[in-house]
């Protein structure tokens, strides 16, 4: 009897979160008709409509809306107990679902991921690097390490460091094509624009509560911060990437900092999930892990700031 509910519980809250009884079927690794039985014993069993079907689309009725955060709610604390009950016996297991952005996993997470498997030798990691904001409940992730701001209102977010990005050159091309004196100069340099978010093409700058923004002329464009990092070392152009990427380049003086009082608004990198109330062990452990790595770099960038001052 218990385990009927539960199951019609689940068949229920996955068709709520994707609105399709195909993919729900498909998260839930069993047949359409499956799920359809469960709907409708659940709907049956409460005598009132949970969800609106027509031949093009699936939604949740008044009662089914009121329904779906509380079932939620109901499984999200059952995978917290038993999450809980796992750790307790020393092992997280089972496979948690990552999504990055390229250049923070790149340059921060893939190099030391060996050591967060190695701490969970049962958790297998599924883990996609890409700058595209993937809708976590959707695509079926657990979890999405991002910069920036939090637009999804069903999801929550954790603040793990900063990030800010600067303004750097090669010394070959600098010493080629000039030094700019003001954020207005850039306008006539070549620049490598990062292709993440709207207006990528100008650049908005701060110093010391000034702004100013710019209209620059992309000489190459990219999603990807490292090509364009090889792009900057190779005196292609000025570009305005993120202090994590160009840090060690800033050290080396393979770069440097172009309008060094100047640079873009800090922001967030955030570890966004889905907003249970309950956080399964593995994503905490995870986000956990991430932070721990951040740390490190928070304090280099620190330092590396109060420099330019």
């Amino acid at each position: 009897m218990i385990e009927t509910r539960l199951n019609e519980i689940a068949a229920f809250v996955e068709v709520g979160r994707r609105l399709s009884f195909v993919r729900a079927a498909e998260q839930l690794g069993v047949h359409v008709s499956a799920v359809s039985r469960a709907i409708n014993a659940l709907e049956g069993r409460l005598g009132v409509r949970l969800l609106q079907r027509t031949t093009r689309r699936v939604g949740l009725t008044e009662a089914g809306r009121a329904h779906f955060l509380r079932c939620e709610a109901v499984l999200a604390e059952l995978q917290e107990a038993e999450s809980a009950a796992s750790a307790l016996g020393g092992a997280l297991r089972g496979t948690l679902r990552v999504s990055a952005g390229s250049g923070l996993g790149l340059t921060h997470m893939t190099p030391v991921l060996a050591r967060f498997l190695e701490r969970h030798p049962q958790l297998d990691l599924d883990l996609h690097l890409s700058n595209r904001n993937v809708d976590l409940v959707e695509e079926g992730f657990d979890l999405a390490i991002r910069i920036g701001a939090l637009s999804d209102s069903r999801l929550v977010a954790r603040r793990l460091g900063d990030s800010r990005r600067l303004l750097v050159a090669s010394p070959a091309y600098l010493d080629a094509q000039g030094t700019p004196r003001r954020p207005a100069d850039l306008a006539t340099h070549a620049a490598l624009v990062l292709e993440v978010g709207t207006m990528t093409a100008r650049w908005a700058l701060q110093r010391r509560g000034a702004n100013a923004t710019v209209r620059v002329r992309p000489r190459l464009r990219s999603n990807n911060a490292l090509a364009l990092l090889d792009a900057c070392r190779a005196g292609v152009g000025i570009a305005l990437l993120p202090q994590f990427i160009v840090g060690a380049d800033l050290d080396a003086q393979r770069l440097v900092r172009v309008l060094p009082a100047w640079a873009a608004a800090e922001q967030g990198i955030f570890a966004i999930y889905p907003g249970n109330r309950f956080i399964p062990a593995k994503v905490r452990a995870f986000v956990d892990f991430v932070e721990e790595i951040l740390q490190p770099a928070a304090a280099v960038n620190r330092e590396r700031r109060s420099r330019t001052r």
